[in-house]
């Protein structure tokens, strides 16, 4: 970091270059480009590691990504009960890092999990209820409260690293903070009618999200998007849907999971989709708000199903 400092300054020194040249932040997942997009503004562009439809369950780095990681300046992401892929890699890597959720004692029980379920489906079918990310939900930038405070952590660490812009990288915060309380606001608004209604989803990520706007979301198909769904689940969940203990059933972007929609397909009940890591949101510093606010419209429009709908 010395020697790329002392680089950075000559370059700077020089006529026509930007100071922005010097900013070379790299994220995870694309929900955590689109806060540090919000934090940079226009001195930078964050870049990312997983890339469009990719599952951060599952990842495995390609050669372009440990290139990318060796030329960062700072690495934000979630942490090893997201990330597992990248644990490895960053051990033996120079590169500064921003850790939101600390690896924690079940890290490595829950890899140990995931492989046994893997490579034996059969043996743990119907189990899916009681795995977890280790006791936490990884999945933090769907309250937007925790992602205002990845936001606050990494104008923190990046006004250490590139002081000459700390007076812009606080403006920034600033607007993306009220701009965020203000969307949050008027997302627990529109949905507080919504609270009673019952659905399911796909993939548990999103208890964040419904925990903040406390809605009634009665379980998931599955935790790993990239293990099978077990018969006495999913036999479980329809008895629910037929007891219309749900109006809405939510898939996802990244997985078309046939399972799904043959689990709703001659009943009552609604479909709509949920994207977990903004596959679609555009990169700019109101990206992250207008991503929470199609969420909240994707959420809003399945519940106020009434009627039996074509899946």
């Amino acid at each position: 970091m010395k020697f790329k400092g002392f680089c950075a300054a000559l370059l700077l020194s020089l006529p026509g270059v930007s100071q922005a040249a010097d900013i070379n932040v790299v994220t995870s997942v694309k929900p955590l480009q689109l806060i540090a997009a919000a934090v940079l503004g226009d001195l930078a562009q964050p870049q990312v590691l997983i890339p469009p439809g990719a599952s951060p369950h599952h990842y495995a780095l390609k050669p372009s990504d440990r290139r990318k990681l060796a030329q960062a300046d700072l690495l934000m992401w979630v942490g090893p009960g997201l990330e597992l892929f990248l644990q490895k890699s960053l051990a033996s890597s120079q590169v500064a890092t921003l850790t939101l959720l600390p690896e924690d004692e079940h890290a490595d029980e829950t890899a140990a999990e995931h492989a046994a379920h893997t490579d034996e489906p059969d043996q743990h079918e119907g189990d899916h209820d009681e795995h977890d990310h280790g006791g936490v939900d990884p999945h933090l930038w769907l309250d937007p409260m925790q992602a205002l405070q990845a936001a606050q952590q990494l104008t923190a660490r990046l006004s250490q690293l590139y002081p000459q812009h700390q007076a812009q990288l606080e403006t920034n915060l600033l607007t993306f903070s009220r701009r965020l309380i203000q969307v949050d606001q008027q997302l627990a608004a529109d949905l507080l009618p919504l609270q009673g209604k019952g659905f399911f989803v796909f993939h548990d990520a999103y208890g964040r999200f419904m925990e903040r706007y406390q809605l009634k979301m009665l379980g998931a198909f599955t935790v790993d998007p990239g293990r099978p769904v077990g018969t006495r689940h999913l036999s479980n969940i329809r008895d629910q849907l037929q007891a219309n203990a749900a109006v809405c059933v939510f898939g996802e972007p990244q997985f078309k999971a046939a399972v799904v929609k043959a689990v709703v397909d001659d009943l009552p009940v609604g479909y709509g989709e949920l994207d977990p890591l903004a596959l679609d949101a555009t990169v700019s510093p109101q990206g992250y708000t207008e991503y929470l606010q199609q969420l909240g419209t994707q959420v809003s429009r399945c519940l106020k199903t009434e009627q039996l709908v074509t899946h």
